[in-house]
């Protein structure tokens, strides 16, 4: 399964998978604003694998997007509330063709 809020791209993953490297940070991606984010709240573990980013939800959670400052709602994305399993995050790029660049995604 998959979720997308704003410039972030969830994906559940094989509850088998192995994650070992523990990360403190609950900011998963930042907004291209410097005062909003992607966080991850409730009963979550996030990883930082091989440059990866990933989340191992033990009983609920949510990724909710927040001002960085006060943790307090936005109002420009809906929270998505995440069942027990584990998941990849992924900040979502875009390709210009008449520039033929790729960048991340803004939103």
């Amino acid at each position: 399964m998959q979720w997308r809020q704003g410039d972030v791209l969830i994906e559940r993953i094989d509850d088998n998978i192995e994650l070992s490297q523990k990360s403190e940070e609950t900011l998963l991606v930042r907004g291209e604003g410097r005062y909003h984010g992607h966080f991850a709240t409730g009963d979550v573990t996030v990883y930082t694998e091989n440059g990866n980013l990933y989340l191992e939800v033990h009983s609920q959670a949510q990724v909710e997007h927040l001002h960085t400052e006060t943790r307090s709602f936005t109002g420009e994305h809906h929270p998505i509330s995440l069942p027990r399993g584990k998941y990849r995050i992924i900040r979502q790029r875009e390709y210009n063709p008449y520039e033929k660049t790729i960048a991340f995604v803004q939103d």
